[in-house]
C-alpha cells in the first residue's frame, strides 16, 4: 500500500506523504489497542488488517529512506574509494599503502631492536646482580660488626651506600628500553600476550565459577540457534512451546 496524496500540506514531500499517513495508522492502532483485548471476530479481521497496511507503510517508508540516502550513499562511497588506497584501515583485507609502507618499515627495525634490547636486559641482569651481592655483603659485614667495634661498623655502612647506590644502577637498567627516537614519539617493542586453549572443560569450568551470567549467556545463544534450527531436545535445557502471533 502507497501513501495517498494529502492537499491539506503545502508543496508536500514524500517523506510528508509518507509520515502523514504512518500516524493515521498508528492513530487507528491506538483505537485498537486501548487496554482492552479483541473481542470478536470482525475486530480480530480489521486489526490484522491495520498489522498488514503498517507493515507495507513501513517499507514503502523505508524504500523512500533508501532512495533519500542514495545520493549521499554513493557520495560518501566516492570519498571513500579516493583515499581507500592510501589509507584504508589497517586490519582490513586490503589496507592502505601507508600501513603496508609502516608493516614494511617495522619489519626493518624489529630486528635492530631486538638485539639492542637484549643487550639492555643483559645489562640489567648483571646490574641486578651486582646490587644484589652488595646488598648480602652488606648485610653480612653489619651482622658481624660488633657494636663496640667503631671501624667495623663504619666499613659496613660504608658497605651499606655502596649497596643503595648499585640498586639504583640496577633499577635505572631497568628502566632503559630499546627505542628508536627520530619522530615525536620514541618507537620501542612492547610486550604481546596471546593465551592458547590447551583444555577447553578445564577453561569453562574456571570462566563459569569466575563469571557464570557471561557463561551462561553464551550457553544460552547456542541453545537458541539450536532451537530456532529445529532441534526440540537440549541437554541441560528445557525447550518450551509458546504460541504467539
Amino acid at each position: 500500500m502507497t501513501a495517498e496524496p494529502i492537499h491539506h500540506i503545502p508543496n508536500a514531500t514524500p517523506f510528508d506523504l509518507i509520515a502523514d499517513h504512518l500516524e493515521d495508522l498508528i492513530a487507528e492502532a491506538r483505537n485498537f489497542a486501548d487496554g482492552e483485548p479483541v473481542a470478536n471476530q470482525g475486530q480480530a479481521d480489521a486489526v490484522s488488517a491495520l498489522i498488514e497496511n503498517l507493515r507495507i507503510a513501513a517499507k514503502d517508508a523505508d524504500a523512500e529512506r533508501v532512495r533519500e540516502n542514495k545520493p549521499h550513499d554513493d557520495a560518501k562511497a566516492a570519498v571513500q574509494a579516493k583515499y581507500a588506497p592510501l589509507i584504508a584501515d589497517p586490519k582490513n583485507k586490503n589496507p592502505g599503502k601507508v600501513w603496508k609502507a609502516i608493516d614494511a618499515l617495522k619489519a626493518c627495525l624489529q630486528p635492530f631492536l631486538a638485539k639492542l634490547d637484549a643487550e639492555k636486559r643483559e645489562a640489567e641482569r648483571v646490574a641486578r646482580e651486582a646490587a644484589d651481592k652488595a646488598a648480602r655483603d652488606a648485610a653480612e659485614a653489619m651482622r658481624a660488626a660488633a657494636a663496640n667495634d667503631l671501624q667495623a661498623r663504619e666499613a659496613a655502612e660504608a658497605l651499606i651506600a655502596d649497596a643503595e647506590a648499585a640498586a639504583k644502577l640496577a633499577k635505572a637498567a631497568a628502566g632503559d628500553k630499546a627505542h628508536a627516537t627520530g619522530g615525536s614519539r620514541a618507537m620501542g617493542l612492547r610486550s604481546v600476550w596471546k593465551a592458547e586453549l590447551k583444555d577447553a572443560q578445564i577453561a569453562a569450568g574456571f570462566f563459569w565459577k569466575r563469571d557464570p551470567s557471561v557463561f551462561n549467556a553464551f550457553l544460552q545463544k547456542l541453545a537458541d540457534e539450536d532451537v530456532r534450527s529445529g532441534k526440540r531436545s537440549i541437554p541441560g535445557f528445557d525447550v518450551t512451546e509458546t504460541r504467539v502471533l
